[in-house]
């Protein structure tokens, strides 16, 4: 079994080997397409004689070696079998689900409750089926994937990076006649019969042509066969490691993969859903039957070793701070090459260019390659049905990590229930991940926690919090609505979040598939990269109240915030650095009762825009002033951070909140301030909209603020009448084109990816109010009213699709 599973942690490894400078990129491609089908065809065509020789009798079962393809490191003993004599231990390698055990943890990333399922000797020719017969398990989700007819363009190496695999989930799949399909939208759970085959023809070509709807968003088609392959070409990842080395076992080739998963069995069902293990065989054109068996025991060895949570010291990482949002995985080479740059603080623009030319090099793939085999979203041993989306962080002894955010809606199915229920996903999960790549077995999950474990509140709004043990606040319990994880004593982790749609059946709007947010613009090494749909800690991305908001206090901070505990009241994570934050005060308005001159220099907008080095600059000589944010709606405040100028700052002042712009409350105030940052943080029960700055006296002359910060934590991201939120299927969905981004001036352009006409259009603000929008049925839209922030398009096409795109509007 592959011992390493994908990774979108960003930091997913800071190897000690790329602390200085990123490897070498290698030509692309690696040897020409022809050349390599060439190759395969001329193997596979001798090792299918050899079979039939074997099935009419005149050569023996064990396989010669030198019919074994080079490069093959973790399997031995070739041989050939009849079918109907196969016992299940030689035909899988298997990683059961189990609870987490801090004392004997799994390595390759698994989440706990999947039992994982894979074909211990996945080697065959071309033109040979593989057939897989078996019973529907009792669970959440069932998925079987196959390595991707062989191409010679995209690579798939060392059993874990390259090239996607083909798939086929559970509710696509024909149940034999008199039989139940279990996993279909309203179906019977507990269907008896409930038997399945599935069929794989094993070609070379493109996967996309020879898996037409199969092996493109939404990754579902009709019917139980698909084309796979079960021989595949490394590339250079065939003879070193990814930090240069050489590979103890080396060559162009590798065995294919076949992959089962089996996520959240039902209680009680075991970990294969109380069913027995599936048969698999294969059959060449004539239909002769035959199984290809090896000793895959290293394998299975590497798969079940474990080892007990480590103990380590870690110091924070400033490059993961409170700034810091997600990063999505395209590719685990990719997100390993990417992890490193954003763990050391590398400039994205070099470094993105930089990992896109090594990751192209290794794998084949890539933003800029043919659509859509080599430029989708699922790769090496994912589940194609599932974004994945991390960060690194650290919890230091006496400190406790929070996620909030809100729940999608998902089926329950854990106690057994009945019928297959819609929902908005199919599966929700978070695991926290060891990424050092010195640990005795890195890539453990040390804890994890899924969708049916979380406390929710009546909204579906979360609080995780994360700590030690002994660093557990008192409150964090399950009638305070908190949800608490035990973090370990590991202080540096990688959070990985499995978000599993099945779309259009389990499929939500604002999920973070490809179709939604693009290689281009979502993935860090993107050509057009935009930080702020997932990549920034805050709600007005993409993913809304949807995607977790990160929080970082102490024990004592969480527990004097008392019991029942709502999201909003878990304080933002904002330090008191140079660096500038998450504001809500970016998308806001200023207004001041005095400038220095009419300069663009010196304007209140200056003190909002994210630019520490802009200012905004009252009137000389005058001492009482003020200067207004407006946040445009009312807002949850949570901390006020201002960054003074080391002269011309405040030496007495008090910021107040008002939600009319007339009657004001004061929230904090400082006397004989010395300039510099001013921090007011974990602030309570503050609801409003404008936040004042009441100047009294100043330090020299007049007052020069360079940024007014104003942090919000509402998780409300479905108020009003904004995108409806439902369980019922939703029709599927593509991203609009948005330019320019951010707009200016009410005026912005829109058009489908593949010129499908738009029938309707509706914006929404962040508040999920309908905002009036002229429309002239082509491109061209224009938005009266728009205030500065973060709205949302929605469309309808003319094919029933319908069309998401977010943008901001900065003036």
């Amino acid at each position: 079994m592959s011992v390493r599973y994908p990774i979108a942690v960003a930091a997913v490894l800071t190897l000690v080997f790329f602390s200085a400078c990123l490897p070498p990129s290698d030509p692309y491609p690696y040897r020409p397409a022809n050349e390599v089908l060439a190759e395969a065809q001329d193997w596979s065509d001798r090792f299918e004689g050899y079979i039939e020789q074997w099935l009419d009798g005149q050569a023996p079962a064990a396989i010669p070696d030198s019919l074994i393809p080079q490069g093959i490191s973790d399997s031995k003993d070739f041989y050939l079998k009849n079918p109907d004599l196969v016992t299940p231990e030689e035909t899988w390698g298997i990683r059961e689900a189990r609870p987490i055990n801090k004392d004997s943890l799994y390595t390759g990333i698994p989440d706990p409750k999947i039992t994982y399922l894979f074909l211990g000797t996945a080697l065959a020719p071309f033109g040979s089926k593989l057939v897989m017969e078996g019973e529907f398990p009792h669970c959440r989700f069932f998925s079987v994937q196959i390595t991707a007819p062989l191409n010679g363009l995209e690579y798939y190496a060392q059993r874990q990076f390259g090239a996607a695999e083909v798939a086929v989930v559970d509710a696509d799949i024909e149940p034999l006649p008199g039989h139940t399909n279990p996993f279909r939208p309203g179906a019977d759970r507990t269907a008896t019969r409930r038997s399945y085959r599935l069929v794989f023809n094993l070609r070379t070509g493109d996967p996309t042509a020879l898996n037409p709807q199969a092996h493109r968003y939404p990754y579902r088609a009709a019917g139980n066969e698909r084309n796979g392959a079960m021989l595949v070409c490394q590339g250079p990842l065939g003879f070193k490691t990814v930090a240069g080395t050489d590979l103890p076992v080396q060559g162009h080739w590798n065995l294919g993969a076949l992959w089962v998963r089996i996520y959240e069995p039902d209680n009680g069902s075991g970990p294969y859903g109380g069913v027995s293990l599936p048969r698999v065989w294969f059959e060449l054109p004539d239909g002769r039957r035959y199984f290809v068996g090896s000793d895959f025991s290293a394998l299975q060895e590497r798969a079940d070793k474990t080892i007990a949570n480590r103990t380590t010291d870690d110091p924070e990482n400033p490059n993961f701070g409170p700034a810091h949002g997600w990063s999505k995985s395209w590719e685990i080479s990719r997100s390993i090459l990417s992890g490193i740059c954003q763990a050391n603080g590398w400039s994205r623009p070099d470094s993105g260019a930089r990992v896109r030319d090594i990751a192209l090099g290794w794998t084949g793939r890539g933003e800029f390659q043919p659509f859509p085999s080599a430029s989708i979203e699922p790769h090496a041993t994912t589940n194609n049905y599932i974004s994945y989306l991390g960060r690194a962080l650290t919890v230091r002894p006496g400190h406790v990590a929070v996620l909030t955010g809100r729940m999608p809606t998902f089926p329950s199915t854990r106690n057994g229930e009945p019928v297959m229920q819609g929902g908005e996903v199919r599966y929700w999960s978070i695991c926290g991940i060891d990424q050092d790549p010195l640990s005795p077995l890195p890539a453990t999950t040390v804890h994890a926690v899924s969708d049916a474990d979380v406390t929710l509140d009546s909204r579906r709004n979360y609080i995780i919090a994360y700590s030690s043990p002994a660093d557990r606040p008192a409150n964090a319990t399950p009638d305070n609505g908190v949800t608490w994880v035990d973090w370990g004593e590991q202080r540096y982790l990688g959070l990985l979040m499995r978000w599993l749609c099945v779309a259009p059946d389990w499929h939500f709007p604002l999920a973070p598939h490809e179709n939604n947010l693009g290689w281009a613009r979502a993935e860090w090494t993107g050509s057009a990269y935009d930080s702020t749909l997932i990549g920034v800690n805050w709600r007005n991305g993409y993913m809304q109240c949807y995607l977790p908001k990160v929080h970082y206090l102490t024990t004592a901070e969480f527990e004097a915030l008392g019991a029942n505990l709502r999201a909003e009241q878990i304080p933002v994570w904002v330090d008191a650095s140079a660096a500038i934050g998450p504001s809500e005060g970016l998308l806001g308005t200023a207004t001041a009762a005095s400038v220095l001159d009419i300069t663009p220099v010196n304007a209140p907008a200056n003190a909002h825009d994210g630019n520490p080095a802009t200012a905004w600059s009252s009137a000389f000589g005058q001492q009482q002033t003020w200067i207004t944010l407006d946040l445009g709606a009312t807002k949850v405040i949570s901390a006020v951070k201002l960054h003074w100028d080391w002269i011309f700052f405040a030496r007495d002042y008090t910021i107040q909140v008002s939600d009319d712009n007339q009657t004001w409350t004061d929230i904090g105030a400082a006397t004989n301030a010395n300039g510099q940052i001013d921090l007011f943080k974990n602030l309570q029960n503050i609801k409003a909209r404008y936040v004042r700055l009441s100047l009294t006296r100043y330090n020299a002359g007049y007052y020069r603020l360079g940024e007014m910060e104003v942090f919000t934590n509402d998780c409300d991201c479905a108020a009003g009448g904004g995108p409806s939120r439902t369980n019922n299927p939703a029709p599927a969905t593509v991203a609009l084109r948005i330019w320019p981004n951010p707009a200016s001036g009410g005026r912005l352009w829109m058009s489908t990816p593949d010129g499908t006409a738009v029938r309707r259009i509706r914006v929404f603000d962040v508040q999920g109010r309908e905002q009036p929008c002229t429309w002239d049925g082509h491109e061209a839209l224009s938005l009266p009213n728009a205030e500065p922030g973060a709205y949302l398009l929605q469309a309808l096409l003319a094919d029933g699709r319908e069309g998401y795109a977010r943008f901001l509007m900065i003036e």
